[in-house]
């Protein structure tokens, strides 16, 4: 058995608080200097007892400060839901299984035949998906298999790949329908539909290179769209026993490969990012590609949501560093003279210290307070109704880049895996990180969780399942 570093995660939490106390408390020190420096009176210096980053009033007997304080608006500040649960105990403190329940894909008897029983797999995964009761996931592999484990224990359930099914090529993506039943698509070009207990699959071939993403339509009708390096998407619907196909394409040019891709709740609207960066509108009701050239980031699109509380919108990321906002029931492209065409952009991650943006690999929607998450160098808050601004400062922790970024404890801690295996855990309401965990021996580019779980995988092949309840 290979060592796997691990942290502690209360000795992690002091250390960063620490750390934060001396931060504060130099602040402090220089705020006094500059008010008696002033003339004005030296600052109060007893700890804030709130440990939220909202704006602060400035005081009024300094003429300075109050002119400050009529030209600068106070920033955006993150306030938690009343309509979500907050997170339980356990979810600020750390995992009840610190060291995580591992998965590995050696344990199955026909990977034991090929590597022996002593070696770990080294395969690095290439995606995960979680099902709609949250009771199974599903982690694709290089090794042209992908591998089904419990959510509660870790537990592997079945191996979805045989002498005569499954895929000849890396799997590079999966999902669950409505039905439970997981969907696989492959660098081979082929669509896997997978038996209830992963014996068999039904090969659906829609003829667009390897597919890229997979993403189910509807939580209560199994039908899925996959999106593939030649550009097009395809709706399957698997409603009966022989899944149909509609295939959409640009009707004027082929498209380049695309790398992200997302729906509506309803299955109705969907935009999608390519390797250059171009942006697209999909009508997947109608089967037409309604605007091939909404916008175009500098490079790849990495990331592409909707929006929680409006269908219309979307939000992307890409390698260049910006986040864009898509409403698309107004103009967009160079009407809005954004840079990238977006109704609205911003690159929260440039630093001076640093040359250029960070590439954003995370981004998700965080309750409904309309506010987004980011994950680039760190995490950062982004306001969707002040033009996407920074919430506070970007919180910190991760030594390397983000690769994978998601919510859990009711949507008010995050998860973010860095391309060193680190997880790290930060409370949303007071932007500081709580806990760390070394998760993977390389990169931890897939994160998953559940009411009472996360999951996590990445490019040593392994998986760790985390309990919280």
């Amino acid at each position: 058995m290979s060592y796997r570093p691990r942290v502690d995660p209360t000795e992690y939490a002091r250390e960063k608080a620490r750390k934060i106390e001396a931060a504060k408390r130099r602040r402090e020190e220089i705020a006094r200097k500059r008010a008696m420096e002033e003339g004005d009176t030296a600052p109060d210096p007893s700890p804030d007892p709130s440990p939220s980053r909202s704006y602060q009033e400035p005081s009024r007997s300094s003429p300075i400060a109050a002119e400050r304080m009529q030209q600068k608006p106070p920033p955006p500040t993150f306030t938690p839901s009343p309509n979500k649960f907050a997170p339980s105990q356990q979810w600020l403190v750390g995992p009840l299984n610190p060291e995580g329940t591992e998965f590995d894909p050696a344990m199955f008897e026909k990977n034991r035949q090929q590597s022996g029983p002593t070696e770990d797999s080294d395969r690095p995964s290439t995606c995960l998906a979680i099902n709609h009761s949250q009771t199974e996931c599903c982690i694709g592999s290089s090794d042209h298999a992908s591998y089904t484990i419990s959510t509660r224990n870790g537990e592997p359930r079945s191996r979805l790949y045989s002498r005569n099914a499954g895929h000849m090529d890396w799997v590079s993506a999966a999902c669950y329908l409505s039905d439970n039943r997981v969907m696989t698509g492959g660098m081979d070009g082929k669509v896997c539909l997978w038996r209830r207990g992963g014996s068999d699959c039904r090969d659906l071939y829609g003829e667009q290179g390897s597919v890229s993403v997979l993403s189910s339509l509807s939580n209560s009708t199994p039908i899925a769209a996959s999106a593939g390096y030649d550009g097009s998407v395809i709706v399957w619907n698997c409603s009966s026993s022989s899944p149909s196909e509609t295939k959409i394409e640009n009707r004027r040019k082929q498209l380049p490969p695309i790398t992200a891709f997302a729906s509506d709740s309803e299955g109705n609207l969907a935009v999608s990012g390519s390797n250059n960066g171009l942006v697209s509108l999909w009508d997947l009701n109608k089967g037409v590609c309604l605007k091939a050239a909404l916008g175009k980031h500098g490079t790849q699109v990495q990331k592409v949501i909707n929006d929680e509380n409006c269908g219309e919108i979307f939000y992307t990321a890409g390698v260049d560093g910006k986040i864009g906002m898509w409403d698309t029931r107004s103009q967009l492209g160079s009407a809005t003279g954004n840079e990238i065409g977006a109704t609205v952009s911003t690159s929260p991650f440039t630093s001076p210290s640093r040359s250029g943006a960070a590439p954003i690999s995370g981004l998700v929607n965080v309750d409904d307070n309309h506010v987004l998450a980011a994950g680039g160098n760190d995490v950062a808050l982004l306001d969707k109704r002040m033009n996407l601004q920074v919430v506070g400062k970007p919180m910190g922790g991760h030594k390397k880049p983000i690769a994978s970024l998601c919510l859990g404890g009711g949507g008010l801690v995050s998860f973010s895996g860095s391309i060193d295996g680190m997880v790290i855990a930060h409370d949303l309401r007071t932007t500081r990180p709580i806990y760390g965990m070394g998760a993977n021996k390389k990169s931890a580019s897939f994160l998953g969780t559940t009411d009472t779980r996360l999951i996590v995988t990445g490019d040593d092949g392994h998986a760790l399942v985390y309990a919280f309840s």
